[in-house]
């Protein structure tokens, strides 16, 4: 109950007036419903006493007419508001969803489970505050006003009509605690089946080539069938339960027949009493008959109005924000990391150990390690994509866990190892916060974004040039254009005091590389720069370079200082040359003629 109570707090209330409108129009079909048996009865009476019926046709032909509309103006006032609660619901839960942490989506909820929660989940509680809300009310008022009805006909006879009726009533109470059980079990495994759904599309390239589609079918079928034998079920629920309650009715008909006639026969009670009191007894029927589908759409409402709140009350799970930065030097932000120690959230071991290192305002810093060591955690955790534990990272003097996070990731860019595209234009993945920049200062700002990503030339050779939609993930660039792409929109901002690069580099071709590196190393405005990298070409023209083995800072210092010494960056550096150049032990003093 203290679910529904929320819900109409946040979401429902605002239509209260809707709502009364639809129940007061409710009210007036139910009105008019009961009238029309009555209205029979005086027919009927009327002609078996050879009377003038003709105005009672009438006024039951009006009757008629009346329900009809009433009812689809009850329908409107009730029905529009959930729809309009469905779109605030899908609004709130996709904006909620955008400030939650990366390890909610690693650790807490798969994907397919999202966008079952978005799409069917919004669907249900629609038809929780729509349907449900009607036939709620339409059956209240259905069964009081047709059973008030029936006991001003006769008491006795509507007792008895009573007694199958509480049978009926039995019978639906068994039957929606089964159903909601399994309209529980269906929105899960829903949810199992989108994982799966999406999954085989993510990756349909690799299962052609690897000739999975048959074991990608099986799995397929599996979840599908578990699925298809929980909706059987409940199906059959309704197959076999709500014909018992039609035939409990006609029970009750063949009561009111046998006792009616006595009755009738006695003079206690007329013919048109007993034509009225058979068609209350269909209204108390349909109305049982609704009362199961209303359950139905309740329970599914219900569970799934649970589901979302799961969502929207996951906590952001990031310290308040206190501080904020002070102004900044054009040369970029200073970075302090001290004994910084981090684990994974769905890992049970430290992923970094005690790292402490630092960076001065404008530096650029390499940081170097075999596959594994920890580069592409370290800037994940400095960008707070994970947040770090509280007081090992310090930007110009502050705890960047007290910084708000809008505040700070105004001031950071961050191109990560796998670059992701939306399926829109080049333009408007470069420029992600003004998707359609108009203003000329702005334009151009983006145009030589792409000129320092060395994309401008093939752009050129684009049909639509940065209007050119990339698909689905960037599907119609190359590796290397995505990654250059990435670039652009990290260049294209405007107020980055510290740049992240994971990586960047790794698909592209040697001589786009080196335009790269200058680009990288002499970007304007200057900013503060940590670039990750496999290529010792990349690192050489570093200010210092960071070495990281197992999530540990083993060796750091220029990248003159680091050839000079044995160590992880040396024998790197040889190894590279040796298979580059075909050389073997060149002299670490002129590594800069060798290098790139």
């Amino acid at each position: 109950m203290g679910l529904i109570i929320r819900f109409w707090r946040e979401y429902a209330s605002a239509h209260l007036s809707s709502y009364a409108l639809g129940v007061l129009f409710l009210l007036l079909t139910n009105g008019l419903s009961v009238l029309v048996p009555r209205l029979i009865q005086w027919a009927i009476d009327a002609l078996e006493t050879k009377q003038d019926a003709s105005q009672l046709a009438l006024a039951l032909l009006l009757a008629g007419v009346g329900v009809m509309v009433v009812r689809t103006l009850s329908r409107t006032f009730i029905f529009n508001p959930g729809r309009t609660i469905e779109y605030t619901l899908k609004r709130d839960l996709f904006g909620h969803l955008l400030t939650l942490p990366k390890s909610f989506y690693e650790r807490d909820m798969s994907a397919g489970e999202i966008i079952n929660r978005g799409t069917n989940d919004s669907a249900a509680v629609r038809g929780l505050v729509g349907y449900g809300s009607l036939q709620l009310f339409n059956v209240a008022m259905t069964l009081s006003l047709t059973l008030s009805q029936m006991a001003l006909i006769d008491v006795s006879l509507t007792l008895w009509c009573g007694i199958p009726l509480f049978f009926a009533a039995l019978v639906l109470r068994w039957a929606v605690l089964q159903m909601f059980t399994l309209h529980r079990k269906i929105m899960a495994q829903t949810g199992v089946l989108s994982d799966r759904i999406l999954e085989s599309y993510a990756g349909v390239s690799l299962v052609q080539l690897f000739q999975a589609t048959q074991g990608v079918n099986h799995l397929f079928d599996r979840e599908n069938g578990t699925l298809l034998k929980l909706n059987e079920r409940v199906q059959a629920i309704g197959v076999w339960v709500l014909p018992i309650v039609s035939v409990i009715g006609s029970v009750c008909v063949v009561l009111a027949l046998y006792l009616g006639g006595g009755l009738i026969n006695q003079g206690q009670l007329s013919l048109g009493e007993l034509s009225a009191m058979i068609v209350y007894i269909n209204l108390l029927v349909s109305s049982l008959t609704s009362l199961g589908w209303l359950t139905g759409a309740i329970q599914r409402g219900y569970i799934s109005l649970g589901r979302i709140y799961e969502v929207l009350d996951t906590p952001i799970d990031r310290p308040l924000s206190t501080t904020s930065l002070p102004p900044c030097p054009d040369a970029g932000r200073t970075l302090s990391v001290k004994g910084l120690t981090f684990q994974h959230p769905t890992s049970d071991q430290n992923h970094l150990n005690a790292v402490s290192f630092e960076v001065k305002s404008g530096e650029v810093v390499g940081i170097f390690g075999m596959t594994g060591s920890g580069k592409s955690t370290l800037l994940d955790v400095l960008s707070r994509t994970y947040e770090p534990p509280k007081g090992s990272v310090w930007m110009d003097g502050v705890d960047i866990t007290t910084i708000h996070l809008d505040e700070y990731w105004r001031e950071i860019g961050y191109v990560q190892q796998t670059p992701y595209l939306f399926s829109q234009t080049i333009r408007e993945n470069i420029a992600l916060a003004e998707p359609s920049p108009q203003d000329e200062a702005i334009d151009l700002r983006l145009l030589e974004a792409v000129k320092s990503a060395q994309l401008a030339q093939e752009l050129e050779s684009f049909p639509d040039g940065l209007e050119t939609r990339v698909g689905e993930r960037g599907v119609t660039l190359s590796g290397g254009q995505k990654q250059r792409t990435s670039l652009a929109r990290a260049f294209y901002r405007d107020q980055v005091r510290l740049l992240m690069l994971d990586d960047v580099l790794s698909a592209v071709d040697h001589h786009t590389e080196t335009k790269l590196i200058d680009a990288i190393y002499s970007h304007e405005p200057k900013s503060t720069t940590l670039i990750v990298s496999h290529r010792m070409s990349v690192l050489q023209e570093a200010d210092r370079v960071l070495v990281l083995k197992d999530g540990q800072l083993i060796e750091q210092g220029t990248p003159d200082e680091l050839l000079q010494s044995e160590g992880v960056y040396r024998e790197a550096w040889l190894a590279q040359h040796d298979y580059q150049d075909d050389m073997t032990q060149p002299n670490p003093s002129d590594h800069q003629e060798h290098s790139t």
